[in-house]
Order: structure tokens, then sequence, then C-alpha cells
């Protein structure tokens, strides 16, 4: 199996299903945690916290077995870049990163919603597919609000370099520390450079407590002021002065309508997803009306993944024109193999 990555619980490593010849992402955890009751708790609770969440923007839990005494979780094998190595080959354009920031938003009111907060977004924990399509990562540290804190008070637990001020305190973390975080990624992504900066861990802690970071029109004049100011607010030391929730974060980056690559403006159509009413943003809109077939196409996958379907086939038809890979493509985003199968099985006849 080909090694993807490590984290703090575990390895992950892509995997081939024997029988439904699936590509899957396996992680493991590491043979120095399997000793730590801790560690194999949060392995377990990661596995719950996912199983309860089901949304476009965050990579699925397919399923979780144990072999001998070692917890394994298969999961959704997501194809692309996480953020942090994608900013390192060249400068991600602030329309599509305004982009990528509101499906990490979307994909947090979500979770938030259903009380789970993530507690570790930075840009190594967002993937980005070839299509564009985000998915946030790395559950390991997340608690719901019926979790019992595996951290002794006052430990602090996530990257520093990311962290919420209240969450240096030792404090429990809630959505706005989330909020806070993903602030921190995206200045950092913006600016080229973290807000805030220490020569050692403690100074960088002390950073988030007290330094207010340089405004982001200061350091490039081209980032509207506006973006700015919502920028800072979600980097406000104290988590009332934030954005409430995740979604009012999303409707201000909304709110820019900032122009895309191609010269149009981005296009958020609602997406509902369970009891709450979230925001998707595509970085390649659809600029006209579609054909026939692929509108008959955008129906019938929205009856099983909502209205977020013509987002996603906005994008596919940007880079297939037949019309039985579009489909085979839009597949993809059912969770279930008998769903999958009921989807594909509407394709019209040629």
């Amino acid at each position: 199996m080909r090694v993807l990555g490590r984290g703090g619980l575990g390895a992950v490593y892509e995997a081939t299903h024997l029988i439904s010849q699936r590509a899957e992402a396996v992680k493991v955890m590491l043979p120095e945690r399997t000793g730590t009751p801790e560690m194999k708790e949060r392995f377990r609770r990661e596995i719950q916290l996912l199983a309860s969440l089901n949304h476009p923007n965050i990579a699925g839990l397919h399923n979780a077995f144990y072999q001998e005494d070692q917890l394994i979780m298969v999961m959704e094998l997501v194809e692309g870049e996480d953020l942090r190595t994608r900013s390192h080959h060249a400068r991600i354009p602030l329309p599509m990163l305004m982009d990528f920031g509101m499906q990490v938003l979307s994909a947090l009111e979500y979770a938030h919603s259903r009380g789970v907060v993530h507690r570790d977004i930075k840009p190594a924990n967002i993937m980005v597919s070839g299509a564009n399509l985000v998915k946030v990562l790395d559950f390991g540290i997340a608690i719901s609000q019926d979790s019992v804190e595996l951290t002794r008070a006052g430990s602090l637990i996530g990257s520093p370099l990311h962290m919420s001020p209240e969450q240096i305190r030792g404090e429990k973390a809630t959505r706005h520390s989330d909020i806070y975080s993903l602030g921190v990624t995206l200045y950092e992504l913006i600016a080229g450079r973290p807000p805030l900066n220490g020569d050692t861990t403690y100074a960088l802690m002390m950073a988030h407590l007290n330094v207010t970071p340089t405004p982001l029109a200061e350091l490039r004049p081209d980032v509207p002021a506006r973006l700015s100011e919502i920028i800072a607010r979600a980097l406000e030391k104290e988590p009332a002065k934030r954005f409430a929730t995740a979604a009012e974060f999303l409707e201000a980056l909304r709110s820019q309508n900032m122009p895309d690559l191609a010269g149009t403006t981005t296009i958020i159509p609602p997406a509902s997803w369970g009891s709450v009413t979230a925001s998707k943003v595509s970085s390649q809109p659809i600029t006209g009306p579609l054909s026939p077939p692929v509108d008959q196409l955008v129906r019938h996958l929205a009856k099983f993944i909502g209205p977020i379907a013509k987002i996603i086939v906005g994008r596919l038809a940007k880079q297939y024109t037949d019309l039985d890979r579009l489909y085979l493509e839009a597949s993809k985003q059912i969770d279930k193999e008998v769903d999958r199968k009921t989807f594909l099985a509407t394709r019209p006849p040629a």
C-alpha cells in the first residue's frame, strides 16, 4: 500500500477494495500510539464523529474494523493536494482561495450544527481535488458537544500556528475556535506568511493572545479593504467579537462577489444538508443554461446529494464532454453503491 501521509494519531495508506475495486484511504494508528489509552480513545471517537457526518466537503467514512487489536479506519480517498502543498507551488489566486474558504465554511457550519468542533483547521487538513472540490480532513482531535474532554484542564491540543487564543488558554474549543483557525489559514495563504510569528512556541502563543496582525490590505494592495476587514474579524482575540457562526463568515465572504479567473462572477446557490441551510460556491460557475441531457443529469443526481448537484455537474462539464463519462464521474459523489447503480441507470439512451 502507498503511504499518503502521517498525522498525530496514525498513518494513512492508499488501498484498493478487493471486491468493489474502489480505491480507498486506510488510516491505521501508529505503533507508538497503540499502547496509549487516550490515543486509542481519540481514534475511536474520530471514527464515531465521521460516521455522524455526511457532507460533500468532508472526507467521508466508509468503514471501520478491528484486525486483531488494531483499529482500522477506511475512508474516502481524496485525489488532489492539500492547501499547504498547493500554496508552496504557487500563490493561489484570491477568487479561487475565497472559493476554497467558503467550501470549508460550508463543512464547518454543517459540523457545528451537529455539535462537532474540528479544533485543527489548517492548510494541511484542507484537501482540494482536481475539480477544485474541497474536502476537510483529519477529525482526530475533534470534539462533540457530548464528548468528555480527554485532555487535562490547562493542556493544549492542536497546531500552535493556527490555534485560537482560548485554546492557548486551555479553555474548551467552540465553533468560534474553528472560525479563528480558518481566519489564520486564509490570512497565511493570502499574505504568504502567518498573521503571527514567534521565535519559540511560547512566543507564538503569546502573540496569539496579545498581538494584532497587520491588516492584509497593508501587505497586499490588491486585497480589497472589505476582505481585509472580514479576515481581521475572524482573528479577533475574543470569541464573541468574531463571526457568530460559520454561515455568517461564509455570507461575509460571499458578499465580496469577487470575479473569478474567467472574469465572471461566482455563483453561490443554496445547498441544504440535513437541517442546515449552507452555501456552496463554484470557482467555475455555470454561466449559461445547461443542455437538456446535462440538466437531466443534475436533476437525477440531486435526488441523492441535494442542490449541490448543479455545482458538481457544472465543474465536471468543464472537464468532460462525453455524457457517459459525466454520469460516471458524477456517480462518485454518491456514497452508497446501491444508490450509485440506481443513478447510473437513469442515463438516457443514446
